[in-house]
């Protein structure tokens, strides 16, 4: 059973619930609301957006492994506590667990595309895989692109059902399905955004955390490079402009009559921001950052959580739906 444990926290089983609630909800409380409301049938039946999730965690799972591999010198020095690798599970089986999760989730995003007519769709799924490999083994290393590149990743999730929903690329066809479509991409651009700045602003946290251990494998991360305070403030700035974003969403919602919209915004993701700033700005050590990521994490997860709440809100606002 330890074991076991120590597998599903391995490939970060948190994370990898985030992904599958994040999809879920955006195909079904938003491309699915408003393509029955234009009358038009999703393309991805149940099933096989069910295999679209899962060949994305599959991948997801892969390079949260192989970031651990790639880590277990370092950790062993550092973290000699949190180890997995080596303990529970040796270097060769982690190894070969990462090997087969890219291998599953590659094929299944191969399977997808090719099923639904446009097999370059697969190459996507490669070349994720191939970044999370590349990101573990050398981008992190690097000043902010490895932050980058995970926090792109990260925001792909919402990318996916919109990629695969083909009714979304016939121009024309009906009014009510081009008002969908313009509906569907800006909520698309909005979640996106909010997805990568927290996500990137959560990397340059938890890089300030193991300063101490990216400094003595000769790193140049950003917290490496620059002293504290600047990566404070940095990480203040990102997240001010998280909040001014959805200052400007707020105005929009109470324009539109959409209140509740505008409360929830303001009860579960502004405050939790003016939360995560403070403790930005107070952060002096590993102990300040940890708790920052688990806020930001929490943040997240508020942001995410929207997606259903704001179904039902719509669905309150008209009963037609």
């Amino acid at each position: 059973m330890k074991k076991i444990f120590a597998i599903l926290k391995l490939v970060r089983w948190v994370n990898l619930l985030i992904i599958i609630l994040s999809m879920y909800a955006f195909q079904y409380c938003v491309i699915g609301l408003y393509l029955h409301v234009s009358n038009i049938v999703p393309t991805m039946s149940w099933g096989y957006f069910s295999l679209l999730v899962l060949a994305t965690v599959f991948i997801a799972a892969a390079g949260n492994v192989a970031n651990a591999y790639f880590d277990y010198e370092q950790d062993m020095q550092f973290k000699p506590d949190k180890v997995i690798i080596g303990k529970y599970i040796s270097l060769d089986n982690a190894f070969i667990l990462q090997m087969a999760l890219n291998v599953a989730g590659v094929l299944l995003g191969f399977f997808l595309a090719y099923s639904y007519g446009n097999i370059r769709m697969g190459y996507l799924f490669l070349s994720v895989a191939a970044l999370l490999w590349l990101y573990s083994q050398l981008l992190k290393k690097y000043f902010l692109i490895g932050n980058i590149v995970v926090a792109g990743l990260s925001a792909l999730v919402f990318v996916m059902p919109v990629l695969f929903e083909s009714n979304l690329g016939v121009v024309g066809f009906s009014e009510n399905l081009d008002h969908a479509r313009v509906v569907i991409f800006a909520e698309l651009k909005w979640y996106f955004l909010f997805a990568f700045v927290v996500s990137l602003v959560r990397e340059i946290v938890k890089d300030a955390e193991d300063k101490e251990a990216d400094a003595a494998y000769g790193m140049k991360t950003l917290a490496v490079v620059l002293p504290r305070v600047a990566v404070n403030i940095i990480v203040v700035l990102l997240l001010l402009t998280v909040m001014g974003g959805l200052a400007f969403l707020q105005y929009y919602f109470w324009k539109q009559g959409l209140k509740l919209h505008f409360w929830y915004i303001l009860f579960f993701l502004q405050f939790q921001l003016i939360t995560n700033i403070f403790t930005g700005v107070i952060s002096k050590n590993k102990a300040d950052y940890r708790n920052l990521s688990v806020l930001l994490k929490l943040l997240m997860f508020f942001g995410i959580a929207s997606i259903p709440t704001f179904y039902w809100f719509i669905k309150l606002h008209d009963n037609s739906l």
